[in-house]
């Protein structure tokens, strides 16, 4: 029976478990922490399932017979690809999952930052009742949200903010001016987003050339009275220059559901700021979504066992070396 491996989710996963049982796969679950950890379960894999561990090139290079893996979710800088390449090995991502939750989440930050949300609780569970501690809060009418990347997921983003009536630009050089404006948004240079957006809120995938993109020079391009959103990737913000940032008064707050490290470390100062929101990573998740990428990820692993190249290939440059595998109609 061909086999297939999760590296470092518990039980259960149900979606995967169902789809590849139907098709003669047996799902290994593990909680690999560490790359002996993760060389060690993943020797007889013929699939992998990635979550969050890292599939470095030792880990990929010792594996003996796998034929594809899935990373459960939509960025996949956790695998090196490259390794995975050479190695004739199709790695594939699940990205049509989760757009709606994330875009929800992201308003739900930017609502929660301008009305003031998790402070005036508290004040009113210790017996207070003046909103007068909380101004000034903004109307949304008044402001512009910039966005850092214009995929699906801040398109949708920008379909609520425009019920809002929030203006909203966008940065993204992989873009045309026509088609941001077809969604009712002005493509406009970084800069020029970071010095006129009341809120800018990130959405751009982490690699070499996002990584660290956000450091004290673009905080300082920004208004005193910014809210900073990050619901992409940690890795693209220097925590340290946000964290200065926000106590110097050069933004005003931050709303993330991604950190740098995950949980945070306890001397993180960003954990206690009282102008920070974080949120556990849980901009993904619903009990559809869920399901969705549990099922899309089993779902190409199928595909290849039958086969065919998975549904959404990551490493195009495999195609090449795999001629045993056929594109699907």
């Amino acid at each position: 029976m061909l086999k297939a491996i999760v590296t470092d989710m518990l039980k259960p996963v149900a979606p995967e478990e169902a789809i590849l049982r139907q098709n003669g796969v047996s799902l290994v679950y593990g909680d690999c922490k560490t790359e002996i950890e993760l060389v060690e379960l993943t020797q007889d894999a013929d699939a992998i399932i990635d979550v969050y561990a890292r599939l470095s090139a030792k880990v990929i290079n010792s594996l003996k017979r796998c034929q594809v893996i899935v990373r459960r979710g939509i960025g996949y800088d956790s695998i090196d690809i490259k390794a995975a390449t050479a190695k004739g090995i199709p790695v594939a991502n699940v990205r049509d999952y989760c757009i709606d939750e994330v875009a929800d989440h992201t308003i739900t930050l930017l609502l929660c930052a301008t009305r003031k949300v998790i402070k005036p609780r508290e004040q009113v569970k210790s017996g207070g009742w003046d909103f007068k501690q909380f101004l000034p809060i903004l109307s949304l009418g008044e402001c512009t949200l910039g966005l850092v990347g214009f995929g699906k997921i801040p398109r949708a983003v920008a379909r609520r903010a425009q019920c809002f009536d929030l203006k909203v630009e966008t940065s993204d050089p992989f873009i045309s001016d026509e088609l941001a404006a077809e969604h009712g948004v002005k493509r406009v240079s970084l800069e020029k987003l970071l010095s006129t957006s009341d809120f800018v809120s990130v959405h751009v995938p982490l690699n070499d050339e996002t990584r660290g993109m956000f450091t004290r020079r673009e905080f300082a391009m920004m208004k005193p009275s910014a809210v900073f959103i990050n619901t992409s990737r940690g890795p693209v913000v220097d925590e340290v220059a946000l964290a200065e940032a926000l106590h110097n008064g050069k933004i005003a707050f931050a709303a993330l559901d991604v950190m740098t490290r995950e949980p945070p470390t306890s001397d993180n100062p960003l954990r206690l700021m009282h102008n920070v929101i974080i949120t556990p990573h849980l901009a993904w998740y619903s009990e559809r979504s869920a399901k969705v990428v549990g099922e899309e990820a089993a779902q190409q692993i199928v595909q290849v066992f039958k086969g065919y190249f998975p549904k959404f290939l990551v490493n195009l440059e495999v195609s090449k070396l795999r001629t045993d595998l056929k594109w699907s109609d």
